[in-house]
């Protein structure tokens, strides 16, 4: 990977602080003075990367995308095809894990925040959920009735059943602050493909 320069690693700099601020608060509970003072850049250098707020915004979920695109490739281990989407499941639950709970997924935050009123955040976390469904689906096609041969579903089915169970244990023990209530829904993926 090529080396950042100086205004790359402040555009950076800016999109993950913001990033953490957004989980925190939300996308309309952070204003550009709080960017402005998490990241200690001056407002002229803010403007000069980002046009606007939402600009700020949808590239803050473009960059967290990226990540979790290629978190996401890496965590299908395993065996066997089910193997590996159980193993990607609990390495999201291990990444909750290590936040506390506090500020669940990005995304999915986003997509209750912003989705009804700002097509181009739509556009972004439709793509998310849509990538993260078709690879599970993939998994589970490779393996034939494997997964799922005890259920009557279509592995698209199933994948976006995972794909909402994981959505709403991580919004669950975000809520309570409890990893059981992910845990839970980890069982139940476990007991949907026969593990």
């Amino acid at each position: 990977m090529a080396q950042m320069n100086k205004g790359e690693k402040t555009r950076d700099h800016i999109l993950k602080t913001t990033r953490a601020i957004i989980v925190a608060n939300g996308f309309h509970n952070t204003s550009i003075s709080a960017i402005i003072e998490a990241t200690g850049v001056k407002k002229g250098n803010l403007y000069y990367h980002f046009a606007s707020k939402d600009d700020i915004g949808l590239a803050v979920l473009e960059d967290a995308k990226e990540e979790f695109f290629t978190f996401l490739a890496e965590s299908f281990k395993g065996d066997s095809p089910c193997a590996k989407v159980i193993h990607s499941c609990r390495a999201i639950f291990k990444e909750q894990k290590k936040n506390n709970f506090v500020g669940g997924c990005l995304f999915g935050n986003a997509a209750l925040e912003m989705s009804d009123n700002n097509s181009r955040f739509a556009e972004v976390i439709h793509e998310v959920f849509s990538r993260w469904v078709a690879e599970i689906e993939r998994y589970l096609l490779l393996s034939g009735d494997g997964c799922s041969q005890h259920l009557k579903l279509a592995p698209h089915l199933l994948a976006k059943t995972i794909v909402a169970t994981m959505e709403g244990g991580i919004m669950m023990s975000r809520v309570s602050k409890d990893q059981t209530d992910l845990e839970d829904c980890l069982t139940v993926i476990g007991a949907l493909l026969g593990e």
